[in-house]
């Protein structure tokens, strides 16, 4: 556990440092979080259905390909790749607000990931530590897996519908408070 933590660290740092020395005019200039973008997407009225609807199709390609990954001998391997890609993309994003927000862009890195990244990570845990032929066996073996499908699929559907709605409202708090 405790080498987890460390690499994770050191994925994350090495976001921020690439963001920060490779991203640094990009991000402060034309990046998706300059002034004009934030000041854009606070002051927006966002339509909840199209967005629903985008968060959909894009969390859903990734959860068909993660959900895909887990039925084949890369599932062993899945768990370190992704972990070192979301720590690393987190770092760049993190690095992405701090260049455009200072010190107040890390509230807005954690608030990001609030509620939605939350039933996401766990929807990855679930997926990649479930031992996918543990419920051809017992007494119901179809009923177990429908069960579990229904679950994982619940639990991302219910990610989408909170980034769609309150994740969406706690960035425009957030992005109110850095253009006033």
């Amino acid at each position: 556990m405790r080498k987890e933590i460390v690499i994770g660290a050191c994925f994350f740092l090495a976001g921020v440092l690439c963001a920060c020395l490779f991203g640094y005019d990009y991000f402060s200039t034309y990046g998706f979080l300059n002034e004009y973008h934030v000041k854009t997407f606070a002051e927006a009225a966002l339509d909840v259905s199209t967005l629903l609807g985008s968060i959909v199709w894009e969390r859903g390609k990734f959860f068909i390909v993660l959900w895909l990954i887990a039925y084949t001998p890369a599932r062993k391997l899945a768990p370190l790749i992704l972990r070192c890609g979301l720590f690393f993309t987190g770092g760049v994003f993190a690095g992405a607000c701090m260049i455009n927000m200072g010190i107040y862009g890390l509230v807005v890195f954690l608030g990001s990931w609030f509620p939605h990244g939350i039933l996401y990570l766990l929807a990855i845990v679930l997926i990649l530590r479930r031992d996918v032929h543990l419920s051809y066996g017992g007494k119901r073996p179809v009923g177990n897996r429908v069960l579990f499908t229904v679950s994982i699929i619940s639990l991302i559907l219910l990610g989408c519908l909170s980034e769609a709605t309150v994740g969406t409202w706690i960035l425009q708090q957030l992005f109110m408070h850095t253009i006033k």
